[in-house]
This record gives structure tokens, sequence and C-alpha cells, in this order.
């Protein structure tokens, strides 16, 4: 029994050991620095200006510089205070709800349809209840978003409104710098590969273009997605009749898996087993050193007894 609790304590011991020394079972890995874990749905729209293709010079930002006037001074321009305007990067979303007049729900929805085909934009998603309310998100250009708001609001009693701005401008800029010094290390890159002469060279060098030409694609695709999304505002539209029923929301019941339950129980036992496996590596070579120098103490206090 004594032997029994002794290594009993010993794999609790090893145990707790392997989970510090693992992070408490926590194995997730830091995110990289060097570039974006998720670029998101990159989807090329009319704001893709300022992304430029491999090997090329990347985002030539506009020019603020002077222009001179007719008399001959300068001044600086028109031009040169929309270039300056235009580096910034503002997402502009918003959500607006709208009451209507008993039994215009079809009216007012074909007139929504007409007000986002009007300003250049389309209706994205559309849920509608008992055809007497319903929810629809716009995609509107960015610089019709205001007047669009506006044509909205015209269709019946607004309830409620809401519009929100993100600044990603530091973020745009960022990710432009960055790419712009991994299009230099690719180009240099390049250079060494072509003098390469040894296949280990080569291969090596191979390795780190690759690389190098997949955070490339990621940044350019981070930086078309924030341009699409900087280009087109989403607005959310919540039509709903004066007397409408309110829709009702059934409450749902989730089942326990048992499968799911069953994978959870492997994953725990295994990180535990884990765990002690990890401990032991550090108690063993602790309880030899220990037995090393207890084992000679412990023949020396024996032989003192006897004699």
């Amino acid at each position: 029994m004594r032997v029994a609790g002794v290594a009993a304590a010993f794999l609790v011991v090893a145990g707790a050991i392997g989970f510090v020394a693992s992070g408490s079972g926590d194995d997730s890995s830091p995110a990289s620095a060097d570039g974006p874990q998720e670029v998101g749905g990159a989807v090329a729209g009319d704001g893709d200006a300022g992304v430029a293709p491999s090997g090329e010079e990347p985002f030539a930002q506009p020019s603020a510089s002077p222009i001179p006037d007719e008399g001959g001074s300068v001044t600086p321009g028109r031009r040169g205070l929309d270039a300056l305007q235009d580096l910034s990067k503002i997402i502009r979303d918003g959500r607006i709800g709208v009451v209507v007049q008993d039994g215009t729900f079809g009216e007012a929805v074909g007139d929504l349809t007409f007000i986002a085909e009007q300003h250049g934009g389309f209706i994205l998603t559309s849920s509608t209840q008992n055809e007497r309310s319903g929810t629809f998100v716009l995609r509107i250009p960015a610089k019709r978003f205001d007047d669009t708001v506006g044509d909205v609001r015209r269709l019946g009693t607004v309830r409620f409104q809401e519009i929100k701005g993100n600044d990603v401008t530091a973020e745009f800029i960022d990710s432009q710098a960055r790419l712009r010094i991994l299009l230099a290390r690719k180009a240099l890159l390049f250079d060494l590969f072509q003098q390469a002469d040894t296949t280990e060279e080569i291969l090596r060098l191979a390795g780190q273009l690759d690389d190098v030409q997949l955070r490339i694609e990621q940044l350019q695709g981070q930086l078309r997605f924030l341009n699409d999304q900087v280009a087109e505002s989403t607005l959310r539209v919540s039509i709903q009749e004066r007397n409408a029923p309110k829709a009702r929301t059934e409450t749902e019941v989730d089942n326990p898996d048992l499968g799911s339950s069953f994978d959870l129980g492997v994953q725990g036992f295994l990180r535990i087993v884990g765990a002690v496996i990890i401990g032991l590596g550090y108690l063993i070579p602790i309880t030899a050193i220990v037995a090393i120098v207890w084992i000679p103490v412990w023949f020396v206090r024996r032989r003192r007894a006897t004699s």
C-alpha cells in the first residue's frame, strides 16, 4: 500500500508538472507577425486601385504637390487636396428600420429594390415574414451611401437608424508598406536564385521564394478586400407594416451529441496521459540525481548505526 501510494503521488506530481510545462494543455501557437492569418473573401471590386501585381511598383500614391494657378503663383490646388483626402480608408455601414402602412409591404420592397439599383447597388440578401415584414441587406457604392439612406427614410416612418464608420487607413497603409518590403525581398531572392549553382542552394532559395510569394498574395488579397469594403457600404433595412404581427421565435433545444462527447473524453484522456509523460521526463532525471546523492548517505548512516 505504501509503494502504491508513493507511485500514485509520483504520477500526480508528474501530471501537474506536465500541465505546467505544456501550458495547461494549450497547444495553440501564436499568430505569425509576418502576414495576416485570415484574409477574408478577397473580391476584386472597383476599389482595387493600389494593389499592384507581383514584380511591379506597388501602390503609387496620388501626388499632393502644389499646382500653379493662372497667375503663376503656386497654390495647393483642388487636385492636391483631393489626393490628400483619397488617402483615407473608411468602411461605412448602417442599419435603418422603417414602418409602412398596412398592405403596402410589397410596394415598399419594390421601391427599395429600385432605390438600390438607382444608386448603383443591389440587394445582397432578403428575409420576409408573412409578407408583412422583412429584413434586407443592401450593398451600395460608398459615394451614394448618404443619398440611399435619405431615399430609404422616405419609404415610411423611421423606427431606428444607426450609421457606423470604421477607419482602416492605418491598417491599409501598414499592409502597403509590408507588401513593398516583400516585393523587394522577392526581387532580391530571385536574383540570388538565378545566380545559385548548387542543388542545395537552389532548393533553399526556391522554398524562400514560395514563402514570400504566399505572403505577398495574402497581403494583396487583404488589400483588395479592404478596398472592396471601402468602395461599397452595407445598409441593413428593416421594413414592417404598422400592424404586422411580431415574428415568433421558436425555442431550439440542443440535444447532446454522444459522438462529440466521446471524442472530447478521449481527447481529455490523451491530454492527461501526455501531461504525465512530459512530467515523467522532468521527474525521472531529478529522482535519479536525488537517489545517487541519497544512497551513499543512507549507507553511511546505516554503518554508523550498526557500529
